[in-house]
Formats: structure tokens, sequence, C-alpha cells
């Protein structure tokens, strides 16, 4: 008979499945793409979210980036109640490269943010396991906390990422000598072991968690509490497991060596100028007060601190939606559970160290208590300063909030008597329902809701932006050109962020304050914002074209019947401008007894001639004057010559003035009861100095004499 060979084909194979499959089994590969989505949720849309320009990064890029770039090093800087240098150095190379844009003031916090999620994931990891890093991962990526910080031009994003770095190179030197094949409380292969005495323990990682510890303090004020987190952890160790600190006393001193190194000269220098650190002392107040004897605050602040999770959040629109909550109900319950796990935990690592019992379901002990320390020791600054639940002064517990949240979820996936596959599972299920929920709450309010509010609209300037989307709608063409726009005029700070908007386009806005000026020309305004009673309300009308403006501006014509407006009362009226030696112009006036009401009618008939006028923070260093530099005094005298009412003020922004301009203001001059008003006195003067603007004949006033009945 003869043999008989049967072929017998290979199986195929399906290389990219099978590396797919490899990948998604991976964490790391989850890690990644999370860190993606943390990237695209930070960068898209970056410059319309928030809705417009802040004051602080505003001031913390074009002041103290801007003072880096021209050659003005320091450790810390006295400007804004005092900053420290290392993010507005980093910034300064994003405004090098993008200039005043969105890339340019706000990436930097982009960068930042979205490295705090992968960042979160390791240290989670190390700490906990995969589940419980990849879960919090991926609440930092889509909460409404991480977005806000990573989202606006501000030093706050710089903590979370130095911390997060220094905790973890702080538990791999403490993790160092833990034995091999040592698997932790819960079973799981990639669960975390608990920590383990070695002799001598590496010092290049406590080296590092120092290096980054020590440049914790040159970032944001609440980081200089980092250090305080390892330094009590090392305390729990010496009350319950002080053998696990064996061989570690070495590396602990070169860590702390390291940090005080590092953070020395920033030390230094906030101990050379005491008082630039200003809003240490404007935000203390729990702290005066318990001083003086009175604890109240600071008892009510600690609740809310501790509450801030479920119940009242921060109380501010500038970041968050007022007192909304850090967590939904769905979070608010897991972060709940991961307290009392982690409570549970360093109990029952007590117990069983005491009574030698096997480790139970419970998230490794010490791992749990480095987490409530970070936690607690983060939410500290909202204890003791104003206002309470603050998200940026707790800005260095963000990690420990989310990781708290899933623990649950890392207890559910490690527990040991359950299947693996069921455990899994459960534990999928469980992450996913907590993600869900937190991205379809935060999500929405960061990217609709908080937005849209009025408040948030005016503090970002967003009405601002409108209007220059009005101007530069067509961009080739932008109408109008020569316009005039309203403000309160609390700094340069609206104006620049006009300037930010209109992107270089060739317009020329002239800012006033329309409860006390009125500009005469150009005749066209944007006007009616913010809300404030104007006396000039009725001269505004409405152009057709406000049709297309969205915002709260109203596109109006300025149509006023005569000026001076003051139909009761004394009106002068001047042939020829009598002008002053800066170039601005008096051309009418009148004064009406019966109201006080003082009306002055200018007009710039060259170049205006103004000092140099820099650029300066709000609040200004110590020291640094920040007020404007041209203003009008307007005196109401009696016979004798004495002053009897006064009232100074300019109420338009005369940076802004361009030759040809006219405006009219409001000054009110009210005789007290008894006085005899005989003249009216004006003239114009620098509030810097005091010294008056002399006229072109040299005389430092105009007189205007009162009729006698």
């Amino acid at each position: 008979m003869n043999n008989v060979t049967i072929y017998q084909p290979a199986p195929r194979t399906h290389p990219g499945r099978e590396l797919l499959g490899s990948l998604a089994r991976r964490p790391a590969t989850w890690a990644a793409l999370i860190t993606l989505l943390g990237f695209g949720l930070r960068v898209w849309a970056l410059e319309s979210f928030p809705p417009g320009w802040r004051d602080d990064e505003l001031i913390e890029s074009l002041v103290i980036s801007r003072n880096i770039l021209g050659g003005d090093l320091a450790f810390y800087y006295a400007d804004a109640s005092g900053h420290e240098a290392l993010y507005h150095a980093l910034n300064a190379v994003f405004l090098a490269l993008f200039g005043p844009t969105g890339l340019g003031i706000r990436l930097l916090s982009a960068v930042l943010g979205t490295l705090a999620v992968p960042l979160t994931y390791a240290l989670g990891r190390r700490l906990f396991g995969a589940a419980v890093g990849l879960s919090a991962a991926t609440l930092l990526a889509v909460s409404f906390w991480g977005l806000m910080y990573s989202r606006v031009g501000i030093r706050h994003s710089l903590t979370p990422v130095l911390a997060l770095v220094a905790f973890f190179w702080f538990w791999k030197a403490m993790e160092a000598g833990r034995g091999a094949g040592v698997q932790g409380s819960r079973g799981d292969k990639s669960a975390p072991a608990p920590l383990h005495p070695r002799s001598p323990a590496p010092l290049l990682p406590f080296a590092a968690s120092g290096l980054f510890l020590g440049l914790g303090f040159h970032s944001y004020f609440a980081s200089r509490g980092a250090p305080l987190v390892p330094a009590a952890f090392v305390g729990y160790l010496l009350l319950v497991a002080p053998g696990r600190l064996r061989g570690k006393w070495r590396g602990l001193l070169v860590m702390a060596a390291v940090t005080a190194a590092v953070a020395a000269p920033l030390l230094l220098a906030v101990a050379a100028q005491p008082a630039a650190e200003g809003r240490v002392g404007e935000v203390a107040v729990p702290v005066v007060e318990a001083r003086a004897g009175n604890f109240g605050p600071l008892v009510d602040h600690a609740v809310a601190a501790l509450t801030m999770a479920h119940a009242a959040g921060d109380p501010e629109w500038l970041y968050n939606i007022p007192d909304r909550p850090v967590f939904g109900v769905v979070g608010a319950v897991l972060f709940w559970v991961g307290v009392a796990l982690a409570l549970g935990s360093v109990g029952s690592g007590v117990r069983n160290r005491v009574f030698k019992k096997k480790p139970g379901f419970y998230p490794p002990a010490d791992a749990s208590a480095f987490l409530l320390i970070w936690w607690l020791g983060g939410i500290a600054p909202a204890v003791l300063s104003v206002p309470p639940a603050s998200l940026g002064h707790v800005i260095l517990a963000q990690p420990a909030f989310y990781l708290l949240a899933a623990l649950p979820v890392g207890v559910v996936a490690g527990w040991a008597r359950w299947p693996a596959r069921r455990r899994h599972l459960l534990a999928g299920l469980a992450a996913a329902v907590l993600i869900g929920a937190t991205a379809a709450r935060d999500l929405r309010a960061y990217f609709v809701e908080w937005p849209a509010r009025g408040m948030v609209r005016f503090l970002y300037h967003a009405d601002v932006e409108d209007v220059a989307a009005f101007i530069v709608r067509d961009p080739a063409a932008p109408w109008p050109a020569d316009f005039g726009i309203t403000g309160p005029l609390a700094g340069p700070w609206n104006r620049i962020a006009l300037e930010l908007a209109l992107d270089g386009a060739d317009v020329r806005p002239r800012w006033y304050n329309a409860e006390r000026a009125l500009l005469l020309w150009p005749d066209v305004s944007f006007s009616g914002f913010p809300a404030v009673e104007s006396p000039f309300a009725a001269v505004f009308e409405p152009l057709p074209q406000d049709a297309l403006l969205a915002g709260g501006y109203t596109l109006t014509r300025v149509a006023p019947p005569v000026t001076p407006l003051l139909t009761e009362g004394q009106v002068w009226l001047n042939e020829a401008p009598l002008c002053f030696a800066n170039g601005l112009c008096w051309s009418a006036a009148a004064y009406d007894p019966a109201t006080g009401t003082l009306e002055l009618v200018w007009r710039l008939e060259g170049e205006l001639d103004l000092p140099d006028i820099p650029l300066v923070s709000n609040p200004p260093p110590p020291g640094v004057y920040s007020g404007p530099r041209l203003a009008v005094f307007a005196q109401l005298l009696d016979g004798a010559g004495g002053m009897v009412a006064g009232d100074d003020g300019l109420w338009v922004d005369p940076q802004t003035l361009w030759p040809g301009d006219a405006f009219l203001q409001r000054h009110y001059l009210i005789a007290p009861d008894g006085a005899a008003a005989a003249t009216v006195i004006f003239g114009l003067y620098d509030p810097l100095t005091g010294a008056r603007i002399p006229t072109t004949d040299g005389a430092d006033r105009v007189t205007l004499e009162l009729n006698q009945k």
C-alpha cells in the first residue's frame, strides 16, 4: 500500500491583529491613549475656552514673562503680589515662539496639564496598581478642574507636575528594598508590594525627588507644602513601622539637602523683599482671625475644604461655577469610598503588624497612608486662606482627589477572592461608570455652561472678543476703523484684551467710562457694557449693523443735540479752544449749581504728549506706581479762594486718543450747606508727580466766574 502524505497548511496568522491584541493588553497603551485624549481636550479651541483673556494670564505673560525676555532675570518677581520665576521663564519661551496669542500664552499650561495625566497614571500604578493609575489619569484628563488650570496661562498648572514627579521618585526610593516576587495585599501580580527595608538604599531616586520638591518652591506658593507630604509619611512610618526606614536615612537626608539647596535661592529672594508676598497676607484671613481669638472662620474653612468633593466647591466665577463640588454624585460616592478604604487600610495595616494577621482586601497600607497625607496636606491651604475650597489653593492635592476616587476600582480589580475574569469585568464596569459620569458632567460644564455665564464673560473680557469678531468679520476691510468703546478703565487689561483679539487689524479704538465721559468724536461707539448707570444713555442711537453684533455691547452712534448737554445753569463757549502744553484743548463748559454738575468739553488738536507709561502688573510691585498719568482737577472755590468742593478724574484712556478726538466729561462739585461758591477752576495734572500741566500761555488753571444771584 502506497504511503500518502496529507499536506496540512500552516494555520493562518494575523501579525497585525496579534500585535494590536498584545498592545491592548498593556496598561501603557491605554495610558498613551488617555494622554492623547487629555492633550486634545486641552488644546482644542484654546483661544475660545475660556471665552477671552483673564487679567491674571495677561499680567503673567505680558508683564513677567516679557520682562524675562527683556533680560530681567530673577528667582522671584514682586509683580502681582509676588510670583515665583520658573513658570514664567518657561512661558517666555512660548511667548518668544508664538507671540501674545493663544499658543504663546496658554500652550505651556496645556502641555503641563497633559503631562500630569501620564504622571498620575505612573504614580497611581506604582502606589496601587494599573487599574487605579489608569482610572485616575482618565478622570484627570476629562475633569473640569483638570481642564480649568490646563487652559489658562497661569502658573498653577506647574504644581501638580512637579509634585507627581517628586512623589514618584520618593516612592521608588522607598520601595527600593522590597523583596523580589513579593505581592501586594490584593494578590495581584501587578499590585505594588509593601515597603521593605534594604541597606543601603540607592541615593539617586532620593536626590531626584529632592530636586523636584525644591523646584516646586519656584512654581507656586502651594508647592511649598509638598515636602511636608513625604516628611509626614516618614513620621507615620516612625510610629507604626520604624523598621521600614532601615537603610533609608542616608537617602532621606540627601533628599532633604537637595530640596533645601534648590529651594534656597527662592527663599532668600523672598526674604530680601518680604513686602512682595502681599498675596499671602491678603488671603490668610482665617489665620488672622484665629490669632485674634476667633476660630470660627478656621473651622468653617476646614469643613469646606474637607467637603469640597461633594458639597460646596470653589465659590469664584474665575475658575469654577460657584460652589460646584469637585465630583458629581457617582464621583463623590466613590471618592468617599476610596477615603474609607484608605483609612481602613491604614488601620488594618497597623492591626496586622501588631497581631501578625494576613492582609485583607484593603489596598496597600503604606500607599494608602501616603495618599491620605497627600490629600490632607494638599487641602490645608484652603483651610488657612480665602476663598474657602479654592481649587487654585489646593492644586497640590488635585491628583490625590482622583486617585482616591479611583481606589475602589483598584480594590475590585485586585480582590483575590474573585476569579480574575469576574473582578476585571466588574472593575472595568466600575471604571466606565465613574469616568463616564464624570466626563458627561464635567465636559459640558467646562465647554458649555461655565463660559456662557455672564460673570465669566465679564471677567474674561468675552464681550470684548465679540466686538473684535464683529470688526474683523471682513479682515480685508475692518469696520468701524475709528470708534469708541466703553469700559470701567480699571487698568489697561480691557484695552490689551481687545488689541490681542483684533490681531493687528488696522483700527483705532478709544476707551472711555460712560459713567462720567462721553466720546463725541469718533461718533460711533460700542456702548452699554458693562451695564452701568450713565447720564449720557439718551444720546446713544443704535445702528442697524448692531443686529450682527453678539455679546453685551451695542453698536451706536453718539448724537447729542448740543454740547455741553446741561440745559440748566451757566454755559461757557470758546470761540477758539484753550490749549494746554500737552496738546489737549478745552472748548466749552457748563455748570449747574442746583445739581453741582460741571461738564467740560475737550478736543485733542495734535499728538497727545504723555510720559512713558510702562505696563505694570495689578497689584503693582511695592513702591511702583500703576495709576493714570493724566487727570483733570476741578474745584469749586468761595469768594476768598478757599476750596469748597473738588472732583478729579479723566474717565477717558488718554493712550487711546488720536488727533481730532473730542470728548465730554462730568465732574460733581456740590457746595456744602452755607458755602457761597464764587468760581470754578480746572486744569490738567500728572497724578504721579502732582505737577500741573500749564496752558500754552503759562497758566496752571482755567478760571470760570460764577453768576452771583
